[in-house]
């Protein structure tokens, strides 16, 4: 009987061990060899770009280990005289202090200690931390400039800093910035192919003791929309709803997915995030168009949207006549099409509306005609977490 538990293979949350897959970057190099190439060059700041839950995180974590890896979010930065002081706390230093010094006539100064720039700088170094600075585009604009302003003296006095951020959110402020030119070791990661992701069910079930055939696993590498953590969770869920850890389970079988797709949505808070999107922008009053659907009933063209990320294939970016031929599916036969134009204009009113909401909303991205899906989470939830 194995006793590994299915909890200790499957770690959607954080870094697996048995199941943490290493892929391929350009000319054949790992990642794990990009990024531990950039860390050594003194002076550089480490820019890792990918699409969500794709697992730039978890590289870091792998490569620098948890103990010296300190990681901070953008949406932590709201005022620039705070970002020293919170970059310092994040590995431990106390915010204020007092300390008494003796003098050499056996008296005592007071003085006192406050986080600065130069006191992270050399704390990091002393500790060998290495600062992540995670979902970047989290912070507005004029924060980013800063930090990247910020960045660069302290890359020169020795700090390690890795950025992470979106693929097309963060060019301006990272890429295109004069004073990091020549600065900067950009590490791009591609989205996970169906083999890569395939490898995480193999290797965990193998790990198990179990047997889990090919479609079955193919239908999983098609449902986790590029995301080894969604992969990770729906194993995770495979094997709590099949009780694999009694040891009376010997395969996976395909008529458990669906239960598993659905049990693996339980935990997923994007019903405030469906309705915003499909409420779209206040119409004042004036109705809005609505269209008959072979499935839906009546939607108007925001609700049309929502439905057309939902249907198959999943996909986490969708350019506009993509997403023109899969609104166009949804209807009745005979049904008027909208027409392109009413469909940018209601996407462009759409990304209006979801720069006003919580980050919590903000799961898709309108730009340049390309509709992106941010968080697989929030399409697999589109198509297994819904009544």
């Amino acid at each position: 009987m194995n006793n590994r538990k299915a909890q200790d293979v499957f770690i959607p949350g954080a870094l697996p061990e048995s199941t943490y897959i290493t892929r391929k970057a350009k000319m054949n190099f790992t990642y794990e060899d990009r990024l531990k190439q950039a860390l050594s060059i003194n002076g550089y700041l480490t820019f890792i770009s990918g699409p969500s839950k794709i697992g730039k995180t978890v590289l870091c974590e792998k490569v620098i280990g948890l103990e010296n890896l300190v990681e901070v979010s953008g949406s932590d930065f709201r005022e620039e005289n705070q970002l020293w002081i919170e970059i310092g706390k994040r590995a431990g230093m106390p915010y204020k202090g007092a300390f008494f010094n003796k003098n050499t006539d056996n008296t005592s100064m007071k003085e006192t200690y406050e986080i600065s720039k130069e006191s992270v700088i050399a704390y990091y170094r002393e500790h060998e931390k290495v600062l992540l600075l995670d979902d970047f585009h989290y912070a507005d604009l004029e924060m980013q400039r800063y930090m990247a302003q910020q960045l660069k003296d302290a890359i020169r006095k020795g700090l390690k800093v890795i950025i992470a951020s979106l693929p097309h959110r963060s060019d301006d402020s990272i890429r295109n910035n004069p004073d990091l030119q020549g600065r900067v070791s950009i590490i791009d990661m591609e989205t996970w192919s169906a083999e890569e992701l395939m490898q995480i069910p193999k290797a965990g079930f193998k790990e198990l003791g179990i047997r889990i055939a090919e479609p079955v696993i193919e239908e999983l590498a098609s449902e986790c929309i590029c995301s080894p953590q969604l992969m990770q969770l729906i194993c995770l869920n495979i094997c709590i709803l099949e009780k694999v850890d009694t040891g009376n389970i010997t395969e996976i079988k395909q008529d458990i997915l669906k239960q598993a797709f659905q049990f693996s949505t339980l935990n997923c808070n994007y019903e405030q995030a469906a309705k915003v999107i499909k409420q779209g922008k206040n119409s004042r009053g004036m109705e809005r168009r609505k269209y008959k659907t072979q499935n839906y009933g009546e939607l108007d063209l925001y609700g049309l949207i929502l439905e057309s990320i939902a249907i198959d294939p999943p996909s986490s970016k969708i350019d506009s006549s993509q997403l023109a031929n899969r609104i166009n599916a949804l209807l009745a036969e005979g049904e008027e099409k909208p027409t392109s134009k009413s469909q940018k204009d209601y996407l462009a009113n759409l990304q209006e509306v979801l720069n006003l909401q919580e980050r919590s909303c903000q799961v898709i991205e309108w730009k340049d005609n390309v509709l992106y899906i941010m968080d697989p989470m929030f399409l697999f939830y589109l198509r297994w977490g819904r009544q």
